[in-house]
This record gives C-alpha cells, structure tokens and sequence, in this order.
C-alpha cells in the first residue's frame, strides 16, 4: 500500500491503492442502493418501485445540496488539511440541513396529501435524512483527508446493517416501501458512527449554523450551481409521476437503474479528482490543471462507453432477471439513458475544473439553461410518447448538461490564462524596471 505521512495528521493513503479503495467504497455504496430498487421492486411491484423512485429523487437532493453548502466549499478552502474543529463544525453543519430538510419534507407532503395523493412512501424518508447526511459528511471527509479506507470502513457498516434488517423484513413478511426506507436509514445511522468514531468527530449541539454562514460567501455560487443542474440532470423526473402515472414511473426507474451504477465511476472519479484538481491548480496554475483535465475526462468517458454499451446490448434480459417479466418493456429507456450518461460524461473533467477553481459563479446561468430545456423536454416528449418519450428527454438533459459546463469550463481557461499571462508579464516588466534603475544609480555613481 502507498502512504504518504504529512507533518500532522495520520498517514494518507495515495497511488493506486488509494483509487482502488474509493472504487471499492462507490461499488459498495452503489450496490446496496441498487439492491434496494431491485428488492422493493420484487416486494411491492412497479407502482412501490415508483414511490421508492420518488424518494431516492429527494434524497439526491437533499444530498447535493448538502454537499453544495458544506462538503465541496470546504475540500475547495481547506484542501486535504482539516482540524478536528472545523471536522466537528461540518459535521454538525450537515446534520443541521437534514433536521431542515426533514422539516421541509414533511411540509411538502402534507400539502401533497391535501391534494388527494398519499405520500407515505416519500415521507418515510424524513426521519433518516440527519443520519444519511452525517454519513455522507463522514465520507467526505475521508476523502478529503486521503482516507478512503475510513470511507470504506463506514460504507459495509451501512450495507451490512441495511441488508441484515431487509432479510429480517421479508422474514416477517413486511413489504412497504416505509419499512425499507427504515432498514436503508439505520444502516446509514450505523454508518454515520463509523466515520465518526474512525474520524474522532464528536457531535456537538453547537457550531452547525455558524458553519454554514462562514461557508456562506462562497458555497451559494455551489449552491446555485446545483439549483440548476439538479433539475437538468435528475429533478425533471419528479415530473414524471404526474405525466405518465406511478407505475410507468417505475417501470422508467428500472430501466434507467441498470445505468445507475455507472454513477459509481462519476461519483468514485469526482471524490478522487477535485482534490487532485485542486493540488495541480495551486501547484501549477490553470497549465497545471488544463493538462490533467483532458487525462480526467478520458478516463471516466471510456468506462462509461464500454459500461452503458454492454448493458444497453443485453437490457431486456437483464431486466427480465432481476425486476421481473413485468420490468421488460423498460428497455427502450436503458438504452436512451445510456446515451444520457455517455454525453454527461464527456463535461466530467470540465465541472470538476470548475469546482476546483472556485469558478461556479460563472456556471449557473448556463446550468439554468439546461434545465429549462430539459424540463420542457420531459414535459413535451413525455406526454407525447410516454416512456419512449421520457427517455428521448434524458438525451436531452445529457447533451444541454454537457455543453453547457463544457462552455463555462472553456471561458474559464481562457480568462486564467490571460490573467496569469498578465501578472507573469507585469513580474517581468517589475524585474526590467528594477534592472534599468539600478544600471542608471552605476551609471550617475561612474559619472560623479
């Protein structure tokens, strides 16, 4: 195993061994939230399916703007290097947001149960959102400290708990989208004092907000660039309950969740390279990070084709095996949804060079864009051809989503480069200046 110890902390686990831990992690992190897809699925049908569709939506929102207001501005600020202070502070910042999220959940769906429509499916989710939020800071953070192993460590906890409580639910002959739900969020609160344990974060009543209002200056432009590639990448889909009912709904989650786990490699990829973006940005400038950027972006796109490929070719067996004969009409939508995640992959390297160079203030405006777009898409093609149509709109959301942080990432280069030309330029015409004066004292000293 690759180490590295720095002056202070403990050692750090890089190289090889420190990708293949964080691939590890993600596998195991994506593998128990598929499972639980497959496994309500098989309990409950394509209408319990859709309810689960729902929450997992939320949830990925509550997530993302987590990480936009807490986790991603401090690994930009603070780099790998990290106190236990502001450890305990982001800590208690992320729990603070799933206490308000959990409030805001339950607000939306009594105003949905007023409108005749029953959210319990969705509403079970609130109870768990602190605990699966400390989970994810926890992961973060080891990361962010170069600790993948910690990040693993937390993750089987979470996968073994969840999976030992679902077997006991279909033991007892429990079938709700509630109860597992329940089993997904003791795992993560099990997780959670893992990662805090291995951490040594102790969670205080104090800290949390202040967190945030210190954080607040820069991770609002996070938090707009999320608002608007949220609902571009994943949020138009909560549209598609209305428009083609729940059972379609699940029947689109199947089909795309056979793509899902190539989120595995975006999620593995970003952890590993916005803190690499970051070192090779204040090493090397924007020559540093330009040069890496291209490599990041190969990488991820070339797993993403041979994965999407490979499940596109074998989507309706596949779908027969694992959700059941009732499942298989959904593979039109695997192969639409693996074109989406292909043209997403192509802007990876460009949104993480972004985040890195805290630049996010100039992405938002074209990520809302990109979600106008994608939300009139859902709504023209879902309600024109159904479940084809849906999955034409994520071809959509994947090629707007893309150009749109592919343009902001080239406006950027251009416009560090030319700063950093400029200041090399203003040193070197301080040297020449410096240089002529001092010729000018010899010269005047030789005269006198």
């Amino acid at each position: 195993m690759t180490t590295q110890h720095a002056a202070t902390g403990p050692p750090r686990i890089i190289g090889a061994s420190g990708a293949a831990l964080t691939l590890a992690d993600q596998l195991v992190s994506s593998a128990s939230n598929f499972l639980l897809g497959v496994l309500i699925a098989r309990a409950g049908g394509a209408d319990a399916l859709g309810a689960f569709g729902i929450a997992f939506l939320v949830w990925l929102a509550v997530v993302g703007v987590n990480r936009a207001l807490v986790t991603e501005p401090m690994t930009v600020i603070g780099g790998i290097e990290s106190s236990q202070a502001e450890l305990r502070k982001g800590l208690q910042a992320s729990v603070v947001l799933g206490l308000g999220g959990a409030a805001v959940l339950i607000v939306a769906c009594g105003v949905v149960e007023l409108a005749g429509v029953s959210p319990v499916g969705v509403l079970a989710l609130a109870p768990w959102l602190p605990s699966l939020l400390a989970h994810d800071y926890c992961r973060a953070a080891a990361f962010r400290l170069q600790r993948p192993d910690r990040a693993l460590l937390s993750d089987l906890t979470f996968a073994v708990v969840q999976a030992a409580l679902t077997v006991g639910l279909f033991v007892l002959d429990v079938r709700s989208v509630a109860a597992f739900l329940a089993a997904w969020g003791f795992g993560a609160t099990a997780g959670a004092a893992v990662g805090m344990g291995l951490a040594r974060i102790r969670l205080g009543a104090r800290g949390g907000v202040a967190r945030l209002r210190a954080l607040w200056p820069r991770s609002r432009w996070f938090l707009a660039e999320f608002g608007t590639a949220f609902p571009a990448d994943q949020g138009y889909l909560l549209l598609l309950p209305v428009l083609l009912g729940m059972a379609q709904f699940g029947l689109y989650r199947a089909g795309a969740s056979l793509i899902g786990p190539v989120v595995v490699v975006f999620l593995a990829g970003g952890n590993v390279a916005l803190p690499e973006c970051v070192r090779r940005l204040r090493q090397g400038g924007m020559r540093g990070l330009a040069d890496y950027m291209p490599r990041l972006t190969g990488a991820i796109l070339a797993v993403t084709v041979l994965y999407c490929g490979g499940v596109a070719v074998f989507a309706e067996p596949i779908l027969r095996l694992t959700y059941g004969e009732e499942f298989a009409g959904a593979a039109v939508v695997t192969h639409l949804v693996a074109g989406q995640y292909v043209l997403i992959a192509i802007g990876f390297g460009c949104g993480v060079a972004m985040k890195a160079a805290d630049q996010m203030r100039q992405l938002w405006a074209m990520r809302a864009f990109s979600a106008a777009v994608s939300i009139t898409c859902v709504v023209v093609l879902a309600s024109w051809l159904g479940l084809t149509g849906a999955g034409l709109a994520s071809i959509v959301a994947g090629g707007s989503y893309t150009a749109g942080v592919v343009i902001g990432y080239r406006r950027m280069r251009g416009r560090l480069l030319v700063e950093c030309h400029t200041r090399r330029g203003g040193a070197h015409r301080q040297r020449h200046t410096a240089r002529t004066n001092v010729s000018s004292d010899f010269r005047r000293s030789d005269a006198e």
